[in-house]
């Protein structure tokens, strides 16, 4: 089954600093979505990457008018060093779906002085 949105838990939320950066790459939609498998670490930086463990990440699955030119926007904002793009099983009010998640491996998010957010919600800093 061939991923039909992003899910996202991070920056990219509605109200979280990064959410034009999902406008911009033309979101559609966004419905709850939940990530068994994986937890929650909050980095000095400000902002959070799902790593897998014992745990349930909340959050959203986005839907884009174009996901190919979506991924291409987000894959420049969301890869590098810290996150890796991978296709996952999420949990909506009308079902499973196939998404794609930008996630951290464990030994990064360590790296960088990643730390146990207490939530499976994360509620970051918010844009000025």
């Amino acid at each position: 089954m061939e991923p039909r949105g992003v899910f996202v838990y991070g920056s990219l939320l509605p109200g979280e600093r990064y959410h034009g950066v999902a406008r911009a790459a033309g979101l559609r939609r966004a419905r709850p979505a939940r990530l068994a498998g994986f937890r929650l670490y909050a980095l000095p930086q400000g902002y959070p990457a799902a790593v897998p463990g014992r745990g349930v990440v909340e959050g959203a699955l986005f839907e884009f008018y174009d996901l190919a030119r979506a991924l291409a926007l987000l894959d420049a904002f969301e890869e590098g060093e810290l996150y890796r793009r991978r296709a996952v099983r999420v949990w909506t009010p009308d079902g499973p779906a196939v998404a794609w998640a930008y996630l951290a491996p464990a030994a990064v998010v360590a790296r960088r002085g990643g730390v146990p957010w207490p939530s499976p919600r994360w509620r970051g800093p918010r844009a000025g």
